[in-house]
């Protein structure tokens, strides 16, 4: 019931709206940031190597951007945006010696997108509007982090999973990372921009979104192509 209200208060507002709906501002700048969901993002199989892979910490972007008024109800904006994400393997250490052998790697890898957006204005009242805002985008890999977790001398062989063999670690690479993922990839979005005027040349902006690649984050995931949510607030800036 709750999802039913939802759509229909967005429809009437979005058609209440949208007989003079126009954009006022010629230029915007905006700064923003949140939270990222990864879908395919890492190896969805076992690797040569027995290890296991799963999400690690939450994920963040923050960004910068720059638009300008191309019609009635468009706007360009070209976007610059840090981008990190984690994930970990988790090794097999089945017959493995347990002193300094590694448990598991936490990977942690940063990439930067180049956005070209067209946004268009559904609707607006006067301090609030909607925008839907599809995208092209370029993201490339800046740097990536290798975490090897290791286990300690053991005291007790026969627990090996105690707190006090683990926390060792070393900075030694994971290379499969380099093999495996790309250092550029192209992909697309959609997103919904909600913005709250609350000054004459400020607004607040609420925007979720949906990425989806050209192809696999790691190549052995066939047909599983590497896509994001997110979830970003920010300030936009107009005059």
């Amino acid at each position: 019931m709750r999802k039913r209200f939802f759509l229909l208060s967005l429809i009437l507002f979005v058609f209440a709206g949208s007989a003079n709906a126009q954009l006022e501002e010629y230029i915007t700048f905006g700064i923003n940031g949140g939270i990222n969901k990864n879908i395919n993002g890492y190896k969805k199989d076992k690797d040569y190597y027995g290890n296991t892979f799963s999400d690690g910490l939450i994920a963040y972007n923050y960004g910068l951007d720059f638009g300008i008024k191309t019609g009635k109800r468009f706007r360009t904006r070209m976007e610059v945006r840090s981008i990190e994400f984690h994930y970990v393997a988790k090794w097999d250490t089945a017959g493995v010696p347990l002193q300094r052998n590694p448990y598991e790697t936490r990977v942690k890898v940063w990439n930067m997108d180049i956005v070209l957006r067209g946004d268009y204005l559904l609707a607006q009242t006067e301090k609030t509007k909607l925008f839907v805002s599809p995208s092209f985008m370029w993201e490339f890999n800046i740097d990536r982090e290798c975490k090897n977790m290791l286990t300690k001398a053991p005291n007790d062989k026969f627990n090996p999973y105690r707190d006090d063999y683990r926390d060792d670690f070393s900075f030694k690479k994971y290379n499969d990372i380099h093999r495996e993922n790309p250092n550029h990839i192209l992909g697309s979005s959609v997103a919904l921009i909600y913005k709250y005027k609350f000054a004459k040349h400020v607004g607040i902006t609420i925007t979720p979104e949906y990425t989806i690649f050209y192809r696999e984050m790691v190549r052995t995931n066939y047909g599983k192509p590497y896509q994001r949510l997110t979830l970003n607030a920010g300030l936009e800036f107009s005059f």
